[in-house]
């Protein structure tokens, strides 16, 4: 699989962001004829997808020109990577467990991606910041081995 979509970066394209995340997770979960697990995968994969690209529209500098956010997907062997990138400025992706006990508005987006994600890698290319993520779906055979 490989397929690129590219969205204004604006929030009301979250839904096709959404969709276009979920149906690649399960035209990969597919393509591995994978019987268990299918849903907790897909909807992992769509949920970092959807954090990634509302932050990446969150902290997108407002300004005349139209901003858009790029999203590729791509897989290999038992592995679906999803490349989120944006020209908004550079950011620090080191993050820590935000304060549970007082509740914030934010801070959660990027530690939830980690936590659902097996791989995720923040870098900055010419001008764009790039984050990749990369799930493992994990096939058993009928037999369960």
């Amino acid at each position: 699989m490989n397929t690129t979509i590219i969205l204004p970066s604006e929030m009301c394209y979250l839904r096709l962001a959404t969709v276009a995340a979920w149906t690649a997770a399960e035209i990969f979960s597919n393509s591995l004829n994978a019987e268990n697990g299918i849903h907790d995968f897909c909807h992992a994969f769509k949920l970092a997808v959807c954090e990634t690209f509302s932050n990446s529209v969150r902290y997108s500098v407002q300004s005349n020109e139209e901003k858009y956010v790029t999203i590729r997907f791509s897989s290999s062997n038992d592995r679906l990577t999803a490349l989120v990138s944006d020209s908004n400025p550079p950011f620090d992706p080191a993050i820590k467990l935000p304060d549970i006990e007082s509740f914030p508005e934010g801070g959660f987006g990027l530690f939830l991606v980690r936590q659902l994600m097996d791989e995720v890698v923040f870098t900055r290319e010419n001008g764009m910041n790039l984050v990749t993520m990369t799930k493992k779906l994990m096939v058993q055979d009928k037999q369960g081995s």
